[in-house]
């Protein structure tokens, strides 16, 4: 898991009320939050190494019906095949969990997309098929865009009561999220906030999205004399924040670096092999050596990455 998906479960996981009130509003007044689910034995498809932890249990305040379940899944920018990886983590949940006497409830499990940045994508996947009279699979996710939600009336929200301190580490993330009023503002609601421990979450997990969202420089500037104690869970994920940008910035050169140098598009399994790369020493010698060598085949030898064919397609 990303570090911007750990801060993203951590907010959300440290405040769900203030989160599934904001957005979620008509369906809390009729569910009961009853936690978070323990999903440890269904590994997120295709990443058998991470467990979706974000997995809350609701029901129904009137005892009538299924108890629900709502996955919440974050992701730093779009991904084009997100619907259909939530599509089969729903179905997983489905099958994978019951509850009530004897396990026989099955939940009703609905989907949450968080796009921490970048702009709102589809919502639905329909593959329902007219001519078999419907027959087909449909997916259709809560989708929540940051970048499309307002920061000012946001913290007006929170100002008044309407809304829960809770939601002040996204605001960087939202439209607005750079601005000096803002951040002011910010400041001035989250300085209300009587524990301190929690004033510190927020000033860190702030910093980690302003990160990601490209506006860590004037929240860092803003935040210098902030007095109070910072978790260190928040501490190390700004460290790999930080660390994960470079390793981001410097992948990006790497690629670009092939086109120029070879003059060819970067093959898949060398773009892949760039990608997964997580360590800067070694990203910074395959740059070197795409300065130094002569061809793509000899780029991959200086790598130690010949396994693809060598004719550098």
């Amino acid at each position: 898991m990303g570090v911007f998906d750990q801060a993203s479960h951590y907010a959300l996981k440290s405040d769900p009320s203030a989160f599934f009130l904001w957005r979620m509003r008509r369906f809390v007044d009729r569910f009961t939050f009853l936690g978070w689910l323990d999903t440890t034995t269904l590994a997120f498809p295709g990443e058998p190494d991470r467990i979706c932890d974000t997995v809350a249990e609701f029901a129904p305040r009137d005892g009538e019906g299924p108890r629900r379940l709502l996955d919440v899944e974050s992701q730093s920018e779009p991904h084009g095949d997100i619907l259909e990886r939530l599509g089969e983590y729903a179905y997983r949940l489905r099958r994978g969990q019951r509850y009530g006497v004897g396990a026989e409830g099955k939940y009703q499990v609905v989907s949450v997309l968080l796009n921490l940045t970048g702009r709102a994508q589809p919502s639905e996947l329909d593959m329902r098929e007219a001519d078999l009279d419907g027959a087909g699979l449909h997916l259709r996710v809560v989708l929540i865009t940051f970048a499309e939600e307002d920061a000012a009336a946001t913290l007006v929200g929170i100002a008044s009561g309407e809304l829960s301190r809770g939601l002040l580490p996204w605001i960087p993330l939202m439209r607005g999220g750079g601005e000096a009023g803002i951040i002011t503002e910010w400041i001035r609601l989250a300085l209300e906030e009587p524990s301190t421990p929690r004033r510190g979450d927020y000033a860190g997990l702030a910093l980690v999205f302003a990160e990601l969202a490209g506006r860590r420089p004037v929240w860092r500037e803003a935040l210098k004399g902030w007095n109070m104690q910072v978790s260190q869970q928040v501490l190390e994920w700004q460290a790999e924040a930080r660390i994960e940008t470079d390793l981001e910035r410097l992948r990006k050169v790497i690629l670009r670096a092939i086109e120029l140098r070879f003059h060819v598009p970067v093959p898949a399994d060398l773009r892949a092999a760039v990608t997964a790369l997580g360590d800067i020493d070694e990203l910074s010698r395959w740059f070197e050596a795409t300065q130094t060598s002569e061809s793509l085949e000899a780029f991959r030898t200086a790598i130690g990455h010949t396994t693809a064919s060598s004719n550098g397609n």
